[in-house]
Formats: C-alpha cells, structure tokens, sequence
C-alpha cells in the first residue's frame, strides 16, 4: 500500500470538459485481472465543475 501513497502526491493531467488540467487524485487503486500479476492504477479525480473523472496513472507488476 506504501506504493500507491507515492501515486496520491503528484499531479496529473487531466481532461476536465475539454480542458486540460493538473490535478492530484482523491483516491488511487490497482486493477488487476483475478489470479494474474500486473495490472494498471486508476485515479480518482474531480474535476472543479464538480465531476468526478477516473483515469489510468500507472502499470503495476
């Protein structure tokens, strides 16, 4: 879990209707498919207008 904290600091560009902006994720997670190793970690982010946006930040092993 000390892994996906790292990813909870920085910021990333995100896509907020139409505008790009840099955003630091509300909450991150790792998905992975059932009984494989490696998958990707999807943030969480809200947007200022209010919407909440999901996007892929990393690969995981």
């Amino acid at each position: 879990m000390a892994e996906l904290s790292s990813y909870m600091e920085r910021e990333y560009e995100v896509d907020c209707d139409g505008q790009v902006m840099k955003l630091k994720p509300i909450k991150v997670w790792m998905l992975a498919p059932k009984g494989r190793r490696g998958g990707v970690i999807i943030g969480l982010f809200k947007c200022p207008s209010g919407k909440v946006v999901r996007k892929a930040i990393g690969k995981a092993e």
